[in-house]
């Protein structure tokens, strides 16, 4: 497995792993672009409600960026604005698409969203390119929703470039069994309150409110709603490591060595296809990466790269490779 190593240089005093991940989330996100919201019929009376905001000057065979948020997130969590402002202000077209039940999607759908609902994503993609056909799509996805990207690039195989151009998955949870497991450890429980506060608030009265974890939860919701035995059956048929073998359209992955619960073990001798690129950082935490950038007064450095490598340009913060 080739693995491209980036250079992320962290703030003074911001170095740990867990004021990354933390102090990412109390930065200031600034106002998001203007929106339109669109709802996206998945059939059974269930909608998708998405935010869509196009650039006045945005042309139907220009780029699209559809931008999907993780778990306990929605189209209002900060990088998911910030994203798709800066995207707006570069004249992309920017679709932030609330999972079922997430933000503004409350009450649109009786089933609650989970890290595979990739089904929901392809219906996006669809209504998008009957809109614009001509339009190159990039979905990017975080964390839950970078399974979910990671997940639906390897359902569609070669299929993929008909709808998409690029998927991107930051600090995706690929072995979702792995990922629970380490959540729940006793080192990482302020982060195991934090989702299971927003997961059962976005669940409301379709959760017992009395679950004390995330797998009770996946056992007593995700998983009899959805149709799975268990949560181990839930797991294992929607971690998308399972997935990326099938991959054939140009797909980037970015970690960061030191994510307080996202181990990247699970692609270690892995024999990945070519258009699948493993990007990573020795800091950063979880979608933190609060670092220096190419620009004044901006310290967001995951920013800055997804804008260039939806640019195509990968050389951008690269150090080395590593075979």
């Amino acid at each position: 497995m080739q693995v491209n190593t980036l250079n992320f240089r962290p703030l003074p005093g911001l170095a740990s792993r867990h004021v990354q991940t933390i102090v990412s989330c109390f930065f200031p996100a600034g106002k998001p672009p203007p929106f339109k919201e669109w709802h996206v019929d998945l059939g059974s009376g269930d909608y998708l409600c998405c935010t869509v905001s196009t650039p006045p000057k945005w042309k139907r065979t220009e780029r699209t960026v559809v931008l999907i948020h993780g778990m306990g997130g929605s189209h209002d969590s900060g990088y998911m604005i910030r994203m798709s402002r800066k995207l707006y202000l570069k004249g992309i077209k920017v679709v932030r698409v609330n999972l079922r039940g997430a933000g503004p999607g409350k009450g649109l759908s009786k089933l609650l969203y989970h890290a595979g609902t990739s089904e929901d994503m392809l219906k996006v993609l669809h209504g998008l390119k009957v809109d614009a056909p001509a339009s190159e799509i990039v979905v990017i996805g975080f964390s839950l929703g970078g399974n979910i990207a990671l997940k639906l690039a390897g359902e569609l195989g070669g299929k993929a470039k008909e709808l998409v151009k690029a998927f991107i998955a930051v600090c995706a949870p690929m072995d979702l069994a792995q990922t629970v497991r380490s959540i729940q450890e006793k080192r990482n429980r302020l982060y195991h309150s934090y989702y299971l506060k927003t997961i059962l608030d976005q669940a409301g009265a379709k959760a017992p409110q009395n679950i004390q974890t995330i797998v009770e939860f996946d056992d007593l919701v995700t998983a009899p709603h959805w149709g799975y035995q268990d949560s181990d059956e839930y797991y294992r048929e929607c971690s998308s490591i399972r997935f990326l073998p099938r991959i054939q359209q140009s797909t980037h992955l970015l970690f960061s060595r030191d994510d307080p619960f996202i181990c990247m073990d699970a692609v270690h001798g892995m024999s990945l296809p070519h258009a699948v690129q493993v990007w990573t950082a020795e800091q950063g935490g979880h979608m933190g990466f609060l670092g220096w950038t190419s620009k004044p007064r901006s310290f967001f450095w995951m920013d800055d790269v997804l804008l260039k490598w939806i640019d195509e340009d990968f050389s951008h913060h690269r150090l080395e490779k590593v075979f």
